[in-house]
């Protein structure tokens, strides 16, 4: 009789691990994303540059764009696929959105409604420490991702490029910092 007690003890106490488990990797999700696992209304990843899926490689070849959002989500809307990016920042504790994490998104939307045309969304996720914000691709913002990349491939033949910035952090951590002669700090 108590051979059968242990067995009962073990196949609850294994149980209630396997539950355990269970509730740590959706926590998990839910605090490396932002979004909860499962569930009504919830998106499933369906690529990532993070190891979670394989990744999944945007392109856009007429903006020449190119990239991997931390996370490709996808969600069911009337019956169809809608495919939204999702960048996660965990070390960002702003209540607003940088402006410069927010045309990555962008890009990032430019070149999936070029890879998944009818399953593209016109909005992408941005998680940061304190929050999730919502990332809409407006033609204002289009406007500003095709400047900026408009500006990199004039840098990229120009015989100079000045620094664009006043920030002695960012010069303090460039990959470049040794050959700049307009280095801050």
């Amino acid at each position: 009789m108590s051979l059968l007690r242990y067995a009962l003890i073990g196949l609850a106490a294994g149980a209630l691990l396997g539950s355990l488990a269970v509730y740590l990797a959706l926590r998990w999700y839910r605090q490396r994303t932002g979004f909860a696992g499962g569930g009504q209304g919830a998106g499933r990843i369906v690529a990532s540059d993070t190891g979670a899926e394989a990744p999944m490689l945007l392109r856009d070849p007429q903006l020449g764009l190119r990239g991997r959002p931390d996370y490709l989500l996808e969600f069911e809307v009337d019956g169809h696929p809608l495919l939204v990016p999702l960048e996660v920042k965990p070390s960002r504790r702003s209540r607003r959105v940088y402006d410069s994490d927010a045309l990555q998104v962008a890009a990032y939307l430019i070149a999936l409604r070029a890879t998944a045309t009818d399953s593209a969304a016109t909005f992408g996720y941005l998680r940061y420490a304190a929050g999730t914000f919502k990332v809409g691709l407006t033609s204002e913002v289009e406007q500003r991702v095709r400047a900026i990349v408009q500006a990199i491939r004039e840098g990229r033949s120009a015989a100079t490029v000045n620094r664009s910035h006043s920030i002695v952090q960012r010069c303090v951590n460039c990959s470049v910092r040794e050959r700049c002669n307009e280095a801050l700090g």
